[in-house]
């Protein structure tokens, strides 16, 4: 006597998750918190911890536009790295560098304005 299993036609088709699908996720909710700033900057907490709205904290219209600017580039410095890494050896090799190239200038950056605020 022979039993004949038939394959069943439903098959659990799951999304794979990669840390490529992670970082990136880790990316949008981080670049919503920070402009999530925009709005949450003005409230402060006095000493006896009650939460004010402090109208001198609040950003002006050029202001924000400089700070979504400088988010907007953050972001795509940060996905442009994160999906470049996950292309191969060479994109690690390009991702290691970029990141060492800003590391070096970021210390540059320091130091240099540590030196006009000592003088």
């Amino acid at each position: 006597m022979r039993a004949n299993f038939k394959e069943s036609t439903k098959r659990s088709v799951k999304k794979k998750r990669t840390l490529q699908f992670t970082l990136n996720v880790i990316g949008i909710l981080m670049f919503i918190g920070v402009l999530i700033r925009w709005w949450t900057v003005p409230f402060a907490v006095s000493n006896d911890l009650q939460i004010y709205y402090n109208p001198d904290f609040q950003m002006k219209p050029s202001e924000c536009k400089e700070f979504v600017a400088f988010v907007l580039c953050a972001a795509s410095v940060y996905f442009s790295l994160v999906n470049v890494y996950f292309l191969g050896k060479t994109g690690r090799r390009l991702v290691y560098t970029v990141l060492i190239l800003f590391a070096a200038f970021s210390l540059y950056m320091m130091l240099t304005l540590l030196a006009v605020a000592t003088h």
